[in-house]
């Protein structure tokens, strides 16, 4: 997967078809299992935003010491709910984040190749995603790179799908199944995904469901 640079107009959002989905998770799994670390950092990003439901700049604007436990422990260890520093693509807010159980496996895999190659050093410090354009200089990589390598996988690996999915279907479609499990609460979807109250505000409920057990419940399904 090379890094071009690459554009997109807008367009209407769409729900990834779960028979989509099935071969979108098998290819990224498939293709991981090459142990490329592009394969790696695209599979860790792509499933990040899935269940983290977080906007593509949100995501890519994370350090690598706010994911993982202890920078500097030989084994990699990524946290279960995780706190992003105030920056601009937060609004300036310090933000908690829950990540799911496949999203915390796909991090260590891609951190330990990252850390391994020398695309990190080893107290992981630096950007989460970062550009390959120069080895260990950890360069943050650009919303056009991320956007370019997800184009290239799924030419590359599920030329089977009924159309070819953008990041912002992937994020969409994440938390739709976030909302799911969350029986509708749009306040739960907001705290999680860090849209606004107003923005989740077409979808009510009177539970309460807090972003944790969410998450919970979404792993017990997937097992």
């Amino acid at each position: 997967m090379c890094e071009a640079m690459t554009g997109k107009g807008k367009r209407t959002r769409v729900r990834i078809e779960a028979s989509d989905e099935q071969r979108l998770l098998r290819a990224l799994a498939r293709c991981a299992e090459t142990g490329d670390f592009l394969a790696l950092r695209t599979r860790a990003f792509v499933l990040l935003l899935w269940d983290g439901a977080l906007r593509t700049r949100a995501a890519l604007a994370l350090d690598a010491h706010e994911v993982v436990k202890d920078p500097r422990a030989r084994a990699i260890s990524v946290r279960r709910e995780i706190m992003q520093r105030p920056c601009e693509e937060n609004r300036y807010r310090a933000r908690p984040l829950q990540l799911s159980a496949r999203a915390q496996e796909a991090l260590c895999a891609y951190l330990r190749a990252a850390r391994e190659l020398g695309w990190l050093p080893e107290g992981l410090q630096g950007p989460l995603f970062v550009a390959t354009v120069h080895q260990g200089d950890g360069q943050r990589l650009s919303a056009r790179s991320a956007i370019h390598g997800w184009d290239v996988f799924q030419k590359q690996y599920t030329p089977e799908c009924t159309r070819e999915y953008e990041l912002d279907d992937v994020v969409y479609s994440g938390r739709l199944a976030y909302l799911a499990a969350a029986g509708g609460d749009s306040n739960s979807l907001s705290e999680h995904s860090g849209i606004s109250r107003r923005w989740a505000a077409e979808y009510r409920s009177e539970q309460k469901v807090s972003p944790a057990d969410v998450m919970s419940k979404l792993d017990k399904r997937r097992r």
